[in-house]
């Protein structure tokens, strides 16, 4: 089982700092990971292209629309680029925090595009939820269906003190109104504009970091 970076209450007390403070603070629980919606910016502004794109008109209600369950077009998006994360290969709390943000942004990538090989060099096989990550956006690829492009702002990205890893980070944003597919249902669905709080538990593997547990909140009902 993926251990809990934080316990749920504390989460959710987290996520609703996000909401009423706007940049107060990050904090996560174990989240199914299909319902993760993800993505990473830096300085607090919107994402720069690392994994992301402009919203297509996701909207600001929620809803579903029957697309008849057809296949749909990755978005023609870039991979993130290791180099828009300063110090990510360093051992030191700022390249752990950098890491993690690079790992957020290729998670959301890889749901738009259905690229996994970034997040399998960058995870332990032992980080349960990162291999469920890894296996739902290999699901989407194989439905032929992906996330529509997003549009993120960072509130929160700090280290903070968890036994059991080298370090672990905190990281709190904003994901923009976008649209999913539900392969269970083969429908499209809209998603509002979301907070999210993650969390990662990070070890130092002979030059690099890689992320031994991961975990989630949001503000979504």
């Amino acid at each position: 089982m993926t251990r809990r970076l934080l316990t749920a209450s504390a989460a959710a007390a987290l996520v609703l700092g996000l909401a009423a403070c706007g940049d107060d603070t990050g904090g996560t629980i174990t989240d199914p990971p299909s319902t993760i919606a993800t993505g990473a910016s830096d300085d607090g502004g919107a994402s720069d292209g690392g994994g992301t794109g402009a919203s297509d008109g996701g909207g600001s209600t929620g809803g579903v629309s029957d697309d008849g369950g057809s296949t749909e077009a990755a978005p023609d998006i870039p991979a993130p680029d290791p180099a828009d994360y300063p110090g990510m290969d360093e051992e030191t709390d700022e390249g752990a925090e950098q890491a993690f943000k690079y790992y957020v942004d290729v998670t959301i990538w890889g749901f738009q595009t259905g690229n996994t090989e970034t997040l399998e060099r960058s995870t332990s096989d032992d980080c349960e939820g990162c291999q469920e990550i890894i296996g739902d956006i290999e699901a989407h690829k194989s439905a032929g269906r992906y996330w529509s492009s997003v549009e993120t702002e960072q509130l929160r990205l700090e280290t903070i003190d968890f036994d059991g890893y080298n370090t672990a980070v905190n990281y709190g944003l904003s994901v923009s109104a976008h649209t999913e597919p539900n392969l269970e249902t083969g429908k499209s669905t809209q998603r509002n504009e979301t907070l999210y709080s993650f969390a990662g538990g990070l070890n130092w593997v002979s030059d690099h970091w890689e992320l031994a547990d991961v975990s989630v909140e949001s503000d979504e009902s």
